[in-house]
């Protein structure tokens, strides 16, 4: 039993499931409770007496004591998540650093606090945070599953959307970053369907989006938009460059069989290619703009890549062209 309203206090905050530290406005621990139930082996009291970068890396350390400044600054109280790399830890040894079961990076979400100090002209923080590494993980998991098209995991076509509208704004505030939408649709799609299965659309359309993927960068975006039609936005990059990847896709596609039940397929793609310019005054527009180019390429022969210009002709789908399948020997 405890014998003092003191003790009883002291025990009731080191039974805080949470860890909770107490830092004055330069960042030194002056105190720490709690937070046995998120970390059983951590010493947060060995904390105490250290300043921020003493603990972290310099970079991390200057990112938390712009929280501390900001709930100082503003007598309010601040929610945020953060996360802490391996290297970002100054006190682990090498024992820690080393453990199978010791993430990359943890996550963390934290309630801090301004307390005000009891000395003239100083200032204090309560800082409460808890590891929440596995509930992030989770959430990512769960956003990932809701942003990828099931077939092609490619992102579905309302995440394609989000991206495209992202990668918009961003060239609007910097108009010297080139942006380029594509619009990628399979040819003949429907013969592929009733003449092999399917099933064999199914390859074909994964066939299609495994090397459109191969042939961009990871900074760059793929979505499937619905049926066979893919779209592909290029940031960084102009209408000219795009042309060059297009036909790159257009050339691996045409001569990359996509093998199903015993036959060679060969899908083809026509490809229309729109850049974001000063007449372009939404995302629509641009990929109005794109879907115009694919329906020039459609119409005038399939299997091509068409650049989107102002003149260009509004077409209609019309082709005698069959698509290209083969039993394999």
């Amino acid at each position: 039993m405890v014998s003092n309203r003191e003790e009883w206090l002291d025990f009731i905050l080191n039974s805080l499931p949470d860890h909770v530290f107490i830092l004055d406005q330069s960042g030194r621990y002056l105190d720490s409770y709690g937070g046995k139930y998120n970390a059983v082996n951590f010493n947060a009291k060995s904390y105490i007496g250290l300043q921020l970068e003493q603990v972290l890396s310099a970079s991390k350390a200057a990112e938390l004591q712009s929280l501390i400044d900001q709930v100082i600054k503003s007598r309010s109280t601040l929610v945020v998540r953060y996360s802490i790399k391996l290297q970002d830890h100054l006190l682990l040894s090498v024992e820690d650093l080393q453990h199978p079961d010791m993430p990359e990076e943890s996550w963390f979400e934290a309630i801090i606090n301004y307390v005000g100090s009891p000395e003239e002209n100083s200032h204090q923080v309560m800082w409460s945070v808890r590891n929440v590494t596995q509930t992030h993980l989770l959430e990512n998991k769960l956003k990932k599953l809701s942003e990828t098209d099931e077939l092609t995991n490619v992102l579905n076509r309302r995440a394609f959307l989000l991206e495209l509208e992202q990668e918009y704004e961003t060239q609007k505030q910097q108009p010297e970053r080139h942006l380029v939408c594509l619009m990628i649709d399979i040819d003949h799609f429907k013969e592929i369907n009733d003449m092999v299965g399917h099933l064999s659309g199914d390859e074909a359309i994964k066939h299609v989006a495994k090397i459109c993927q191969q042939q961009i960068r990871s900074s760059d975006h793929i979505g499937r938009l619905g049926g066979e039609e893919f779209g592909v936005v290029l940031s960084n990059t102009n209408a000219i460059q795009a042309f060059d990847v297009a036909e790159r896709i257009r050339y691996s596609l045409s001569t990359t069989a996509c093998k199903v039940d015993g036959h060679d397929i060969y899908p083809t793609v026509s490809i229309g290619v729109a850049e974001c310019n000063q007449n372009v005054d939404s995302v629509k527009a641009l990929l109005i703009n794109a879907d115009k180019a694919m329906y020039y390429s459609k119409r005038t022969g399939r299997d091509q890549v068409t650049i989107y210009h102002d003149n260009l002709p509004d077409l209609k789908i019309h082709s005698a062209t069959k698509a290209r399948i083969l039993r394999a020997s």
